[in-house]
């Protein structure tokens, strides 16, 4: 409670000294002045002209002066940001100051930036630390780790509003980007409070589903099959390829009809599920119908049927003995050594099949009346936010926007234009970012995936030269959507419902103790099969665990939602 006071009393302070020494101010770097307004920017209005009342050294009103609303460099005299930034654990990093895109932004912004670096597995411990610390950075960049917006934003105010008046003021690229879409990727950045409490981080790629299904052609050829049109006629297929040398190696018993994990990765169960009309996706066990109604994922007729299919696989010996135990990483090896049939994965470039399946397996395209295919949506994420104690709200938000201008933009995600090590990029004969990174870097120059990004689908497209293994991806997305099997309203819009703080913590709660019983039960119902008498069960489980509340609170949110 101290600490949202505090932030209060200090976004009361820097409105009290907007309404003294800078009016309304000037709007004049918007790129387009119809940009969306949200009605609940005043208060980030205010902070944001009171964070222009103070000058590096603290002299009142000066900032309005040391800041150029657009052109370089971005403050007259130079200013330090203080910048937490979360990264991956795989990734070891030089010091960013010493990066060279870093420092030609510092040159051409005269913004001087001091890092604090953090990996992912000590993020959560240190961002609560400072944050309970009351000494804050003014910037966090955080594409690969989380900052809980509804406690720090919301609930503490010690996060600034990033609204669209506010962005659209101050960030061209930002928003050019933005609003070239034909729905705004920035949508789903809404707290419940209405605010965004961050800027977007995108890497659009025009994917609809995550995991698609695949079938071994080379297999079918070699046993004159036919490929399936429905579950009776893949049944039947996959035992053919048990029954005889599928592979044609003179082994009739390594081959493996069905790969899939329980509930680990792209081939685990729960995306087989949508074969039987039950569009699951990851994380939560609901999903959304055709009437924007939330529908529990565990107690579908789809469901059950899945479940007695792939225990007729599991006894007939056509389903991976080891499904219950393996995890995603023992099924990618046998799909690496090229011993399957069936199974559902992203893609099957560039994932370490190159020798493996990638030769013998071609997308299957389900048939069967009633296949529902969980839609995904490209949306973009947090990916920068901005603390209350930060004095320079609008010279911080164009140097964002400075780091998302495209040149810079590339350099800090994949290195240098030209680079000669191994990393970076350069411009194809059509003038389009191709990057040139060959294999793992010990220790990186830029920030890599890390770094501020915002490209949606139709900037991506118009810059970017798409590698052969995305282009492969997102030619089955559409391959799905023009055979009409997504769903109509993608799941993701329940992860973007506005919920608040309290309700996001009293569903993860029960969201753990139903995901530890449908994925005990689907252990069950695979290996021992599914009765009237334990699937009866198996349902009633759920009556003590608030399901009805959870869905509840789910679909009164979907329903204040606009959707296309």
């Amino acid at each position: 409670m101290k600490k949202k006071v505090v932030a209060m009393m200090l976004a009361a302070m820097l409105a009290a000294s907007t309404l003294a020494g800078c009016g309304n101010g000037s709007g004049g770097g918007a790129t387009d002045p119809g940009a969306a307004q949200d009605s609940s920017a005043g208060e980030a209005g205010a902070q944001t002209e009171g964070g222009q009342a103070q000058t590096d050294a603290g002299e009142s009103g000066g900032a309005v002066e040391n800041f150029n609303e657009t052109g370089f460099p971005i403050v007259n005299e130079p200013i330090t940001l203080k910048v937490m930034q979360g990264i991956r654990d795989v990734d070891s990093l030089t010091d960013p100051s010493e990066m060279p895109a870093i420092q030609r932004l510092e040159e051409e912004t005269g913004i001087k930036l001091e890092w604090e670096v953090v990996k992912g597995a000590d993020w959560p411990t240190k961002l609560n630390l400072m944050f309970a610390s009351g000494e804050y950075p003014d910037v966090i960049i955080t594409p690969n780790t989380e900052v809980d917006q509804e406690e720090y934003g919301e609930s503490q105010q010690l996060l600034i509003p990033l609204n669209d008046d506010l962005t659209s003021k101050y960030m061209p690229n930002y928003t050019e980007r933005r609003e070239a879409e034909d729905s705004d990727p920035c949508a789903a950045l809404a707290a419940s409070d209405g605010n965004k409490y961050s800027i977007g981080y995108m890497v659009g790629q025009y994917i609809n589903t995550p995991a698609h299904f695949f079938i071994n052609q080379a297999w079918l050829d070699n046993l004159s099959l036919e490929t399936p049109k429905n579950v009776e006629e893949l049944t039947e297929v996959l035992r053919q390829f048990k029954a005889q040398d599928a592979n044609g190696n003179g082994d009739a018993s390594d081959e493996v009809p069905l790969e899939m994990t329980l509930n680990d990765g792209y081939t685990s169960v729960r995306y087989m599920l949508p074969m039987f009309g039950v569009p699951a996706s990851p994380g939560k066990w609901i999903h959304l119908d055709n009437d924007k109604k939330v529908q529990f994922t565990p107690v579908q007729e789809g469901f059950r049927n899945c479940m007695e299919w792939l225990h007729t696989c599991y006894e007939e010996e056509l389903l991976d003995p080891e499904v219950i135990s393996q995890d995603s990483n023992t099924a990618d090896t046998k799909l690496k050594e090229d011993l399957s049939g069936f199974f559902t994965v992203w893609r099957l470039k560039a994932m370490g099949y190159d020798d493996g399946v990638a030769k013998t397996c071609t997308l299957y395209t389900p048939q069967d009346e009633g296949v529902c295919m969980y839609r995904s949506i490209e949306k973009a994420k947090p990916g920068v936010f901005l603390t209350a104690t930060n004095q320079y709200v609008p010279q911080t938000l164009r140097l964002i926007d400075a780091m998302m201008e495209t040149e810079t933009m590339y350099s800090l995600y994949y290195g240098e234009k030209d680079a000669t090590d191994g990393t970076g990029w350069e411009y194809n004969d059509e003038g389009k970012v191709r990057t040139l990174m060959m294999g793992d870097i010990d220790i990186k120059n830029f920030l890599d995936c890390n770094a501020p990004f915002f490209g949606p689908g139709k900037y991506i497209d118009s810059v970017f030269e798409w590698p052969e293994q995305r282009v492969e991806k997102t030619q089955y997305c559409q391959i799905y959507d023009d055979a009409g099997i997504l769903q109509t309203y993608s799941n993701d819009y329940i992860d973007m419902a506005p919920l608040t703080s309290e309700q996001l913590q009293a569903n993860a709660l029960v969201e753990t103790d139903i995901d530890n019983a449908v994925k005990e039960n689907m252990a069950t119902f695979i290996t021992d099969g599914v009765t009237d008498e334990s699937w009866n069960a198996f349902v009633s489980l759920f009556d003590g665990m608030n399901v009805a509340d959870y869905v509840s609170v789910y679909q009164t949110a979907i329903d204040s939602m606009e959707m296309e």
